[in-house]
């Protein structure tokens, strides 16, 4: 088995094609995307002044709830409020932000033309609605719970500086790590078979002197230094040579390394397994294309191309979420999910693999 994993590490490195794709590709791309989008696009966006028009309508707890915060809002210099009637809301859009609905308990947003601006609006109504859905459900198990609550004049929202500000070349490192783990490693597990039948030994490797099972598993581990190396070139000459920043913290940074390199290695034997079912097929011609489009579609060369409702089940999509929510807030849990995900899915395509394997050898 030893001869096998030689044999494919020699095979990986060798190809023109495997190199360019795998590794100078995605680097190449986080430098010239970063440098050339930088001036048409923005990682972080500033909100500018908001200009709030609201209406309630109905009396009684709520209301009143909603209208101080509304009123609590403008008095802390975060939007500017004004009260409209309902009438009224037919031309908010020309002079507002935004204007919000009150009906009894019912909110309802009407959007205006910047997207940053509604997209903060939207969050506004919604940190409203998390503390009321609390504040119900203290009110309906313990309500003198209610009365003793206090809260010091500095204890509600502060303020967070990520300490340095985010830059398009941030996000083309993060987003072309996650082109290089479908790429290089998807359509490198896929070419296991194929490029023996392609080179003509295919023949030979059936009639060496070791098992099918042992071959299948040299294929594999043969394969773990290109998924090491791609990933690693890409965050470290991203890091070194184009100013990008991953996370703020060494630990940080093992985390995203350790869930980019597992997406790696479930990609890479679901590649495997598919060649395994389809030996004799192009890899590049019928994968390729599909990557192209998930990852499109998945905001990875353009953060405002993914669709909302369809995108967020793409796996892409989802690697991409859990390495923004790890570099950017520090958060570790979807990146931890991944990584479980992905270990899971490794174990049972490898399972999978190596039945499809035994099975050939018996059918042969």
């Amino acid at each position: 088995m030893l001869g096998v994993i030689l044999n494919e590490i020699r095979s990986c490195f060798r190809s023109g094609s495997t190199i360019f794709f795998s590794i100078l590709f995605p680097s190449l791309c986080t430098f010239f995307l970063g440098t050339l989008l930088e001036r048409v696009d923005v990682a972080d966006s500033t909100v500018g002044e908001l200009n709030v028009a609201y209406c309630v309508e109905g009396g009684g707890q709520a209301a009143d709830a909603f209208e101080e915060f509304i009123l609590s809002l403008d008095r802390e210099d975060v939007i500017n409020s004004e009260k409209i009637t309902a009438g009224e809301f037919e031309s908010a859009a020309e002079k507002y932000s935004a204007a919000i609905y009150l009906n009894s308990s019912e909110i309802t947003i009407y959007n205006g033309a910047n997207a940053v601006q509604n997209r903060t609006v939207k969050a506004l109504i919604d940190g409203y609605n998390q503390t009321a859905a609390a504040y119900m459900s203290v009110a309906e198990v313990n309500p003198q719970a209610l009365g003793s609550i206090e809260l010091a004049e500095d204890s509600y929202v502060k303020p967070h500086d990520f300490g340095r500000t985010r830059t398009m070349m941030d996000y083309y490192a993060v987003s072309m790590t996650v082109v290089i783990i479908f790429f290089g490693s998807c359509i490198a597990g896929a070419s296991a078979y194929s490029d023996e039948h392609s080179n003509n030994t295919i023949s030979r490797l059936t009639a060496a002197p070791i098992s099918k099972t042992a071959v299948y598993f040299g294929k594999i581990l043969g394969h773990l230094p290109l998924v090491l190396v791609q990933v690693g070139t890409v965050m470290i000459v991203s890091t070194m040579f184009f100013g990008a920043h991953y996370c703020d913290t060494l630990g940080g940074n093992l985390l995203l390394f350790a869930m980019f390199v597992c997406s790696s290695l479930a990609l890479l034997s679901m590649g495997i397994l598919l060649n395994l079912l389809l030996p004799k097929m192009q890899p590049w011609a019928v994968l390729m294309p599909l990557i192209w489009v998930m990852l499109f579609f998945s905001g990875t060369f353009h953060k405002d191309g993914a669709i909302t409702g369809v995108s967020d089940y793409f796996p892409s999509r989802i690697i991409l979420n859990a390495s923004f929510d790890l570099t950017v807030f520090s958060r570790s849990g979807k990146a931890l999910s991944v990584i479980i995900w992905s270990l899971g899915i490794f174990a049972l395509f490898i399972v999978l693999g190596c039945i499809k394997v035994n099975t050939r050898r018996k059918n042969v």
